[in-house]
């Protein structure tokens, strides 16, 4: 018996998933280091900037774990239509860690690059 393989969009469309959950933690740190932002802010400004949606369901769990690993910081305060809305913030902690998590990135995009363009690393 032999396996189907799947089509190509549907393999890139499960690449492109693991890509965004590998790198979201990264961009929640850069959008919070801008300002404090509260959950649809959030992700009204990544889908605007970085053209990546984020749902709900992903973004607030990994807020939670964040918060629980003291990179972020949370408060509630009255939001424009009077419903309380939480607000989250880099700690110094997080920011500690996105100042090291930087130079990283910058290798990697680099290296991707240089191989995407056929140059040597």
């Amino acid at each position: 018996m032999t396996r189907k393989l799947d089509e190509p969009r549907d393999v890139i469309a499960k690449w492109e998933v693991q890509l965004r959950k590998g790198v979201l933690e990264f961009i929640i740190l850069l959008s919070l280091n801008e300002h404090e932002q509260y959950g649809f802010e959030l992700i009204s400004g990544i889908a605007e900037r970085a053209a990546i949606n984020v749902p709900e369901g992903t973004l607030y769990p990994l807020l939670l774990r964040l918060q629980k690993e003291e990179l972020i910081s949370s408060r509630l305060a009255k939001g424009d239509g009077g419903a309380p809305r939480k607000y989250y913030t880099l700690t110094p902690q997080g920011r500690g860690l996105l100042q090291a998590m930087i130079p990283t990135w910058s290798k990697l995009t680099i290296s991707v690059d240089r191989l995407l363009h056929g140059a040597a690393v």
